[in-house]
């Protein structure tokens, strides 16, 4: 008897410990996550006020998160946050140069010079190669500790990479006109990414093993059915709603012909912009 109640003396502090690490990856992981999209919706809102709030909530989660005590290796959330602290010069890096090659580009909204597009270019590439050296030279670690999340992450990233690059392609050819410059660079992304999975699971890296990488290839699988489901799911809401729309608004009734005033303004404009006389 008195050995029984010395086990639960030991194992009190115990749950005490994991009741205080629930309450911290509360407060400081999962809440911050799950209020992230209410925070960017608010910011790019049209209203002064929302957008406010949302940079006020956004501000928040950072604080929230940056002031968890407990250290990032001591659970399997704080290895996923390192990694994405890990990972936030490349995405930065690739996103700004999205913004800046796009917005330079011949497009009528909100223009940038296109003096910055080559700018643009250089930091996509930028990001390519510092996501290599971290790929082949320096995998996220903690005090030697390498990331456990970084080999599942690498290749479902590089999956879906794959995947995506590989339906953009088609999608280019079949419904874009003269894309084939657009079609020939999301070519390239799926093919380089599907030879650097495949060196991957052959040879592996200087810090893992190609046995490891392969281990960690099967997760993949799970996240790109996760995205093939939840894509086609996201589809058939979206189908249902414009369906529902549509049956909510009835016929339309018949419009009426136009006038001789509307159609000698009509031509008149027709010919103003097309430089044809009438």
């Amino acid at each position: 008897m008195g050995h029984s109640k010395s086990i639960f003396k030991a194992m009190d502090p115990f749950a005490r410990l994991v009741e205080m690490l629930a309450t911290t990856l509360l407060w400081h992981y999962w809440l911050p996550v799950l209020l992230l999209p209410l925070g960017i919706g608010l910011v790019i809102a049209k209203e002064s006020e929302r957008r406010l709030a949302g940079k006020v909530l956004l501000v928040l989660l950072v604080i929230a998160i940056i002031a968890q005590p407990s250290s990032l290796d001591t659970s399997v959330e704080g290895w996923s946050l390192h990694l994405l602290i890990s990972l936030i010069g490349p995405i930065a890096a690739i996103l700004f140069g999205i913004w800046l090659t796009l917005f330079s580009g011949p497009i009528p909204v909100a223009p940038l010079p296109r003096s910055v597009r080559p700018f643009g270019f250089a930091l996509m590439i930028l990001s390519a190669a510092w996501f290599a050296w971290m790929l082949f030279e320096a995998r996220p670690a903690i005090d030697g500790i390498p990331n456990p999340w970084w080999q599942h992450f690498v290749t479902s990233f590089l999956t879906v990479l794959v995947v995506v690059a590989g339906f953009a392609t088609a999608f280019a050819l079949i419904m874009g006109d003269s894309r084939l410059k657009e079609a020939s660079v999301m070519a390239l992304i799926s093919i380089t990414s599907f030879v650097l999975l495949i060196y991957l699971l052959a040879e592996g890296t200087n810090s893992d093993d190609p046995v490891f990488w392969r281990s960690a290839s099967w997760g993949a699988l799970g996240d790109l059915g996760g995205m093939l489901f939840g894509s086609g799911f996201a589809l058939m809401i979206f189908i249902t709603f414009v369906w529902l729309g549509e049956k909510r608004m009835g016929v339309p009734e018949p419009v009426e012909p136009l006038s001789k005033e509307e159609a000698t303004t009509i031509r008149g404009i027709i010919s103003t912009n097309s430089e044809v006389e009438e």
